[in-house]
């Protein structure tokens, strides 16, 4: 037999071994017990983020329930598509088996083989990937969520009682004067929007490389979200990939204007959050309802000093135990 004469038949050989683990549907049932693991370990997660008192997006419980229940019903159907696949895909690869093992080329019959193996998978991750998709996408606002307290369990600040953050993202506050900004975490709570340093910076470098850091942690500045006039989300930069949120605040705030560029979250989407903080329609996301006892004491805070007489025109937050007359400079207790 001259040389190479065996090299068709080799390579359908090594064609049909290569087909051996698609014919069984292996990576189809790998993705299943994937999904299995991703939908039991949802409930739990978004137990600890309600443990650690993250009280907003009431809707995570609803849509962990309905993927539990959507997953239970679906699985049966894509094991019983399975097995029906896998008889159908076997029997043709008998076939295949029996004409290479007889040394004859099974031509048309692999290749008709190879589609339908492909065709198969297709059609069975068709039944879960919507699912799939939505259980990812579940927790992935879990874990943005569990980020967030991150961010509040490590900061160098304090919280107001009854207060609760809401999102937080890294961001870099282009402050004025300051070319390279300011990199941090911006924090939007039901009452107030933070940004707080938090980054390391190089004290010393030799040849233009840092040999020694020093990490940055503060308070940079804080505004009620009822002093925000404006929040607009902005595409900026080379083909507009940088995503900023400039704010626009009224004269009761430390500030008139900031520019914060934030990183992995569109301004836009900030946008709509401060938007639903300032408007209180985030108080339909609660899972705990609002102290009502803390609400009546913002109510009934006074409106006048009663030191100098003047009017009282600074915001008044909730938890807030007392206040400057920033005519007098009285503190106030609330």
């Amino acid at each position: 037999m001259p040389a190479g004469a065996n090299e068709p038949l080799q390579a359908e050989i090594d064609r049909f071994n290569n087909l051996q683990g698609k014919i069984m549907l292996t990576q189809v049932n790998d993705d299943l017990e994937d999904i299995e693991s991703a939908v039991n370990a949802l409930p739990a997660n978004l137990e600890n983020t309600r443990s650690r008192g993250y009280v907003f997006k009431n809707f995570l419980e609803k849509k962990v329930e309905t993927l539990g229940t959507q997953w239970r019903d679906l699985r049966p159907r894509v094991e019983g598509a399975i097995q029906t696949q896998v008889r159908s895909l076997q029997s043709d690869a008998t076939n295949v088996q029996n004409a290479l093992g007889r040394g004859a080329l099974a031509g048309a019959a692999l290749t008709n083989l190879e589609g339908k193996v492909e065709a198969a998978i297709r059609n069975l991750e068709g039944m879960y990937d919507t699912l799939d998709g939505n259980v990812n996408q579940t927790q992935q606002q879990i874990d943005d969520v569990s980020w967030t307290l991150q961010q509040a369990e490590q900061a160098s600040y304090s919280f107001l009682a009854t207060e609760a953050c809401v999102e937080a993202v890294p961001a870099n506050w282009q402050n004025e004067g300051e070319k390279a900004g300011i990199a941090g975490v911006l924090m939007l709570t039901d009452q107030r929007l933070i940004f707080e340093q938090k980054e390391e910076v190089a004290t010393k470098k030799v040849l233009f490389i840092a040999t020694e850091k020093q990490k940055l942690q503060g308070l940079k500045w804080e505004v009620p979200v009822a002093e925000i006039e404006k929040a607009e989300g902005s595409k900026r930069g080379f083909m507009g990939k940088d995503d900023y949120l400039t704010i626009t605040c009224g004269s009761g705030a430390a500030f008139r204007k900031a520019d914060v560029h934030l990183k992995g979250v569109t301004g836009e989407a900030w946008q709509g959050f401060i938007g639903r903080v300032k408007s209180g329609d985030i108080a339909k996301e609660r899972t705990v309802p609002v102290d009502q006892a803390a609400v009546e004491a913002v109510k009934n805070a006074p409106t006048k000093c009663p030191n100098c007489g003047a009017t009282i025109t600074q915001t008044v937050m909730r938890g807030q135990t007392e206040m400057t007359c920033e005519f007098c400079g009285t503190k106030i207790r609330l």
